[in-house]
């Protein structure tokens, strides 16, 4: 199979995956308001399906942003792929923190769609949470620099996502856990950006997607 092919395919099994969970608990809430008589168990129903829907509507925003056409606009920028990932985020065990954000005209097409995708693998990387700080290089010449540090007790970064930040994985070894760096890998190579993975000791991983 086509390589690119079976991408398209993880990265829409990935967004189905992702977004199913509130789904359905929008859809539990609602079931609770038509058969619970009790009033407090009604708000209570009523807040879980509320909150379920913001968190599907931010997701389905996210994906949007990071897969799709969304993410290529000129207004989009990195600021804006911040804004975002910290609606993502919050509530959640990882706090994010942008630092040196030029303004959005400075940037060419897409830096923002490879921002949001390099926010949500950083943080996908800090299971037990802790702190993401994200900054961006303006680009000089076409060339410039994405960094994100992720700083908590537990690292999640197998193997197999150094070979996927590289392109370097198979279509029989892509799989919806990697797809992510793959895709983050691929939107960044079409700006001309390398990504590359540093980890140092137990609890920080640098992530830097930097000019060939």
């Amino acid at each position: 199979m086509d390589i690119e092919l079976r991408a398209l395919e993880l990265a829409c099994s990935k967004l189905c995956h992702d977004v199913i969970s509130p789904i359905g608990a929008v859809n539990n809430g609602l079931e609770l308001l038509e058969e619970e008589d009790d009033a407090a168990l009604k708000i209570e129903a009523t807040a879980l399906a509320q909150r379920s829907a913001r968190r599907a509507s931010i997701l389905l925003q996210v994906y949007r942003s990071a897969f799709g056409n969304a993410g290529n606009q000129a207004s989009f920028g990195p600021r804006e792929a911040v804004a975002m990932a910290q609606e993502l985020l919050t509530g959640g065990k990882v706090q994010l923190h942008a630092v040196n954000l030029p303004e959005t005209s400075q940037f060419p097409a897409g830096y923002g769609k490879v921002a949001i995708n390099l926010i949500v693998l950083a943080a996908d990387a800090l299971p037990r949470g802790g702190s993401l700080e994200f900054t961006v290089a303006s680009p000089q010449l076409g060339r410039g620099a994405i960094e994100a540090t992720c700083s908590g007790q537990q690292i999640a970064w197998p193997q197999e996502f150094g070979r996927a930040i590289l392109r370097q994985l198979t279509s029989d070894e892509l799989s919806a856990h990697n797809i992510l760096p793959y895709m983050c890998a691929t939107f960044a190579q079409r700006l001309g950006l390398r990504l590359s993975a540093d980890q140092q000791g137990s609890g920080i991983l640098r992530i830097l997607a930097v000019s060939n």
